[in-house]
């Protein structure tokens, strides 16, 4: 069962354990939060001067917007300095770095060779930050570089990203513009892949420690870079997740300040200037399905073949999906109330924030808009795999769908077993095939006609929502507004998301409640995240930069809750 609160609405899902788990792309979140807003029909309003009851706004409320919080020093850009820091992401971007589903281990797999090419490149491109730093390596590839900290009773700020990419298929070079390692600079974009996910991140991380160290510049607090190389749709299996271990020895539970990861960016929608940090990401389930007949001829078959229970398995599935919610256990439920502040917001969407029945119908409108919107708002299924038949003549004996779940704030890895379940053994009892859920009894196979159902992996609840209220809040939210230009001059409005993939930093929620996924770039400015010519404003890496830079200065002088 559940858990509820007095009024009803589901509690945020347990924290979950650190296990690995396919990630989706956290790029695609910011650019679903974008389509939503965009689809939406714009018409002027604001929300001041609504009567709703209490409860209704205590949650479907903008967070408080701190003062922008200005950094000690600012990184004094010119021609020179602009050219070296597009000439470091570009060499970055040539490095080709690319991870696979199937690679062996570091050391035996020889498609690991570019990993140790970039670490020796890294190594020489920012000697002064490589010698200060105690680099140490995880699993021969995993990089965790330490500055230490004058004062160790500061607990440690962390910056992930990660420097693998997704593979670039050798029957797709000749689509792209410019080579997918090129790292060209044409038409002010750096084209290649990884530009945009993430290396200018990556780099950008160590631009802007660099800086701060040839200024003379002494760490109070501690500051962590680590690099993961098993990212990109690997699970994190080797890299960060064998890194948030090696850091929870050293520094303990809820060890670090913040970790401060890739996700979304910036934003402008409906008149406003807005930064979506994703303070939450949804949970992970991959299931197969197995259904078993007897075999035989095909000039002799029964009324449904094992193909056919299959398809009306699939199509049960799809027929009944999970319901479109949107409660406080979801960060968008602010981050929608953030939106309403523009002067364009939809007028028919304010009324919606009053109550808990208006949070329900406006989940039920956003997931009318489209299949990326739907994701914000709802439990996904995606029948992804089927296998089943060896010959066209013959019944098959074993069919087999493969399907994933991204599972909402609102339910659980077990309300979304439990979901499959009752659909799966109706149609078991449709057919009298046997039936088995999550049994997992590998020594007592079914046999003859059948039906089951199995998790595959490491499922994953949805993570915990981080604190949008209280120092840390402040401390980076603040950073955010000082840091990050807006067009119209005017400090951005940090808005909550909420991720539908999952990110790098699954792993950490051991060692913070405070967690951001926020890369600090405008979703405008990168292009083609996973595909041909992908490619990142080059302008807008020197903002990353400045981010970074404001970032570490802040939290090495903050000196509020930890």
């Amino acid at each position: 069962m559940e858990k509820h609160t007095d009024d009803g609405i589901p509690a945020p899902a347990s924290t979950p354990q650190r296990q690995s788990w396919s990630k989706a792309r956290i790029a695609v979140a910011g650019i679903a939060l974008l389509s939503f807003v965009t689809l939406l029909p714009a018409s002027p309003g604001c929300l001041h001067g609504f009567k709703a009851e209490p409860y209704a706004l205590e949650h479907a409320r903008c967070p408080a917007q701190p003062k922008p919080l200005h950094p000690a020093t600012t990184i004094h850009w010119d021609d020179e300095k602009r050219a070296a820091s597009i000439e470091l992401f570009r060499a970055a971007v040539r490095i080709p770095t690319q991870s696979y589903d199937d690679n062996g281990d570091p050391g035996v797999d020889p498609r690991w060779a570019p990993f140790h090419d970039f670490i020796d490149w890294l190594g020489g491109a920012f000697p002064t930050a490589w010698k200060e730093a105690n680099v140490e390596f995880v699993n021969t590839l995993g990089i965790v570089a330490t500055f230490q900290g004058s004062d160790e009773s500061l607990k440690p700020l962390l910056l992930m990203s990660h420097y693998d990419v997704v593979p670039v298929p050798n029957n797709t070079f000749r689509r792209w513009t410019h080579g997918p390692f090129s790292g060209d600079l044409a038409d002010g974009w750096v084209w290649g892949r990884g530009s945009a996910d993430d290396k200018s991140l990556l780099v950008s991380q160590w631009e802007a420690i660099t800086f701060l160290l040839e200024s003379g510049w002494k760490p109070r607090r501690t500051v962590i870079i680590t690099h993961g190389f098993d990212e990109e749709e690997v699970h994190a299996r080797r890299g960060q997740g064998q890194i948030a271990p090696f850091l929870e020895k050293r520094y303990g539970r809820n060890g670090l300040l913040m970790v401060v990861d890739e996700g979304s960016g910036t934003g402008e929608m409906y008149g406003g200037a807005f930064a979506l940090p994703g303070t939450g990401e949804k949970g992970y389930l991959d299931i197969v399905m197995r259904v078993g007949t007897p075999g035989g001829h095909s000039s002799m078959p029964p009324r449904h073949t094992g193909i056919g229970i299959m398809a009306q398995l699939v199509n049960a599935l799809e027929e009944n999906p999970f319901e479109s919610t949107l409660t406080p256990a979801s960060p968008l439920l602010q981050g929608v109330a953030c939106l309403a502040q523009s002067k364009s917001f939809p007028k028919k969407y304010k009324p919606l924030l009053k109550t808990q029945k208006g949070w329900a119908k406006l989940a039920r409108l956003m997931a009318d808009e489209g299949a990326m919107q739907r994701a914000l708002v709802t439990t996904t299924i995606a029948v992804d795999v089927i296998n089943g038949g060896v010959k066209v003549n013959a019944l098959p004996e074993l069919v087999e769908a493969y399907v994933n779940f991204r599972i909402d704030f609102s339910e659980s890895l077990k309300s979304t077993k439990a979901h499959v379940e009752k659909i799966a053994a109706k149609v078991a009892k449709k057919h009298d095939l046997e039936f088995r859920a999550w049994s997992g009894d590998e020594k007592n196979p079914p046999s003859g006609r059948f039906l089951t159902l199995e998790v595959l992996g490491a499922p994953l609840e949805p993570a915990p929502n981080t604190p949008t209220s209280g120092g840390v809040w402040e401390l980076f939210a603040g950073t955010v507004r000082a840091a990050i230009p807006s067009p119209d001059g005017e400090p951005l409005i940090v808005a909550p998301f909420a991720t539908p993939g999952n990110t790098d930093c699954k792993m950490y929620y051991n060692l913070t409640r405070n967690v951001y996924r926020f890369m600090g770039s405008n979703m405008a400015n990168m292009a083609n995240i996973h595909t041909v010519d992908e490619k990142f404003k080059a302008d807008e890496h020197h903002r990353v930069v400045d981010w970074v830079h404001a970032l570490i200065q802040n939290a090495d002088a903050y000196n509020g809750e930890q």
